[in-house]
């Protein structure tokens, strides 16, 4: 954990020195890495705590889909997560410029604090419609409202890294360079959470082929998957808002 810390440590400090040498020296070989880096970044930055990976898991474990659906909700949560990163950064620099420091770091858990409320209602909803429609094929018809509804909640969250890269370029007038540089770290994420997604979609088809194998009892195990992966999204959510409390 220590060496995976210090990777990270390594990439951001990179990234940030690389675009304060752009400011004065714009070098196209040196965007072009830059962007390069960035995408690695994203993919590491990703494995770190949070991200929405284990709400993509425990989702894909709910019920079945298609593996190009990992895709979609990947694209969600990283879009989503770093365009409100960005976003944010506009507002600081033009419209909340009074705003101190020690408010906009309250600011993202509040924002951590809305994401797990959300997450939490979510998993109550799903569990809600379990036990209401659970012999009703018709619920199938509301997969995809189910998928933007978690990839809203899950990347809600303002990407700091994103935020911090956004800032700067904005100050220094490079804002271009910066969005390139926050487009390819949200590209490394889309990759990640989408191999989170797609893997988490083959392990549920696998246990419940090997249940159906071994025990006969293919659909009593689905059922089973889907209470306790419903249940899981709603612990995630509430471990969300705990953690800000304290």
């Amino acid at each position: 954990m220590k060496h995976f810390i210090e990777i990270l440590r390594f990439f951001d400090n990179y990234i940030n020195e690389t675009l304060r040498n752009l400011i004065n020296n714009f070098d196209i070989v040196t965007v072009l890495l830059l962007i390069l880096i960035s995408f690695i970044y994203g993919i590491l930055h990703s494995l770190g705590p949070g991200h929405g990976k284990a709400l993509v898991a425990s989702f894909f474990l709910k019920e079945k889909h298609p593996v190009q659906k990992s895709l979609l909700l990947a694209a969600i949560i990283s879009i989503i997560h770093t365009g409100s990163a960005i976003i944010l950064a506009i507002l600081f620099r033009f419209v909340l410029t009074g705003l101190k420091g020690i408010f906009r770091i309250k600011l993202q858990n509040y924002f951590i604090t809305a994401s797990g409320i959300l997450i939490i209602i979510i998993g109550i909803l799903f569990l809600i419609l379990k036990i209401i429609h659970k012999n009703n094929e018709s619920i199938k018809l509301k997969k995809n409202t189910n998928i933007f509804l978690v990839g809203v909640s899950a990347g809600i969250i303002p990407c700091p890294v994103a935020l911090t890269i956004s800032l700067l370029t904005l100050s220094k007038n490079i804002f271009i360079i910066g969005i390139l540089s926050v487009i390819s770290i949200s590209l490394g994420m889309f990759i990640l959470i989408s191999l989170v997604g797609f893997l988490s979609i083959i392990l549920r088809d696998q246990m419940l082929t090997l249940s159906n194998k071994l025990l006969n009892k293919g659909k009593l195990f689905s059922i089973i998957i889907e209470y306790v992966s419903i249940i899981l999204i709603i612990i995630i959510g509430a471990f969300m808002v705990f953690k800000t409390l304290l």
